[in-house]
This record gives structure tokens, C-alpha cells and sequence, in this order.
């Protein structure tokens, strides 16, 4: 897994983003909305794209406030995910999160199977308000593996 980098986005990104959001959200923002918005998800300000060996293959974003971080998304491509490298990146996260002393918390689609992955690395639903988990790091999760430095 050293081989993952983050670096940050860009407005150049967008159709990156545009088909990394697609392949990640479409089939859950039909089943919860009953559509699909067909616009990226891409923020410049808070989003870095995770790359594999120099080729994009996914998304990451982090609100950094001042009273708590918020994960607005972590998206890979479908053909690299169930590689791990999304524990990779999020475990990073938690990394950094605790040794600013900060909280970090996501929302999840209630109909998306990700909640299983954030369970498995320390989240715990704090509330649920159709259509969303709310989850906050709670947790050890899994052993930290860490990333190169950026």
C-alpha cells in the first residue's frame, strides 16, 4: 500500500470526480431519492484525490473545523475497491484526527453497505435521520497502516 497518495483537487478534477461520484453514489441516491443528479461531488477546498501508483482512483474529502472534522465523502473506483485502500486512507484520517484531538464524523445513506466499513473502523451510528447514519469515531477499529507522508 505504499504505493497510495493523496494530492489535492482541483477544478481539472471534475470529470474525474463527475465519474468516481457516478460509480460510488448513483445506485444509492436512486434507491433513495428515486434519481440521480448527475453533478460531481467534488469541493477543491476540502478534497483530495487518492491515487494508486500515479493513477486516480478515488475521491477523499474532510471539512476541517474547528470543533470537529467531517468525512463528506471517501469514494473509490469500483475496480480498486475491497483492496483495502480505502481502510488505508481513512485509518490515516483517524491517525490525524486523534492527534489533533479532534472528533470525526460522517453521514451514510441508510440504503449504502458502506456503514458496515466505517463499523469495522470504529464508528458508531449516533443517530439516524432519514435517509441518513450519522457516525462519529468512537472506536480502535482496525491496526493503524499508515501512508506515505504527502
Amino acid at each position: 500500500m505504499d504505493e497510495i497518495s493523496l494530492r489535492p483537487a482541483s477544478r481539472d478534477d471534475e470529470d474525474f470526480a463527475l465519474r468516481v461520484t457516478e460509480a460510488c453514489m448513483r445506485r444509492y441516491a436512486e434507491r433513495t431519492w428515486g434519481r440521480w443528479n448527475g453533478r460531481s461531488d467534488l469541493d477543491p477546498a476540502h478534497d483530495e484525490v487518492i491515487a494508486l501508483q500515479g493513477r486516480d482512483i478515488g475521491l477523499v474529502g474532510v471539512d476541517r473545523e474547528p470543533h470537529c472534522w467531517f468525512l463528506s465523502k471517501l469514494y473509490v473506483l469500483p475496480p480498486w475497491q475491497n483492496r483495502g485502500i480505502g481502510g488505508v486512507v481513512l485509518e490515516r484520517l483517524i491517525d490525524e484526527a486523534k492527534s489533533a484531538r479532534m472528533a470525526l464524523r460522517l453521514t451514510v445513506l441508510k440504503v449504502n453497505p458502506a456503514r458496515r466499513f466505517y463499523e469495522r473502523h470504529g464508528f458508531v451510528v449516533t443517530e439516524t435521520i432519514t435517509p441518513y447514519h450519522y457516525m462519529e469515531w468512537r472506536g480502535q477499529g482496525r491496526s493503524r497502516r499508515p501512508l506515505p507522508e504527502r
